[in-house]
């Protein structure tokens, strides 16, 4: 293979991947314009805009023995042992206003759509009903509820 002699070597699966890429700068656009303008707050127009990423496969560790304080003329910094237990592997699913910086999140052990409702409910429920939230929603690694799909 010879990579730098191709124009495109990765494979373009979804022909409507510019119309997406545009419809999402639009979104982040609108975003930008209503943090820049003081008048135009979130508040003002009782919306905001909540970017949601997961990262699956997080280990969890813990330590063997404890953290030793620094010394005068020996550690400068804590000392940490280098052996650990590992406790399996936990998810995190988190979402971030872009106009406030409020990021609200969850850690579980599992991975599943589940998980993704729960997150969504939790950000339902930190706005006041009468509000609109805009979801920036990548293509979450557990399948789309069918109850979700509708809305």
């Amino acid at each position: 293979m010879r990579p730098h002699k191709i124009r495109y070597y990765l494979e373009r699966r979804d022909p409507d991947l510019e119309q997406k890429k545009a419809e999402i700068l639009v979104v982040y656009k609108q975003v930008q314009i209503i943090n820049e303008d003081p008048e135009r707050g979130p508040e003002s127009e009782k919306m905001t805009t909540v970017c949601v990423d997961e990262k699956p496969g997080i280990q969890a560790l813990a330590t063997t023995a404890a953290d030793r304080p620094p010394r005068a003329g020996r550690h400068r910094q804590w000392a940490r042992d280098y052996e650990y237990v590992r406790l399996g592997t936990l998810s995190l699913l988190s979402g971030i206003d872009l106009h406030t910086g409020q990021i609200v999140g969850i850690v579980r052990p599992r991975h599943r759509s589940r998980e993704f409702i729960e997150l969504l409910e939790l950000l339902d429920a930190s706005y006041p009903r009468d509000w609109k939230i805009r979801l920036v929603v990548d293509n979450h690694s557990s399948p789309c509820p069918k109850r979700l799909a509708g809305t």
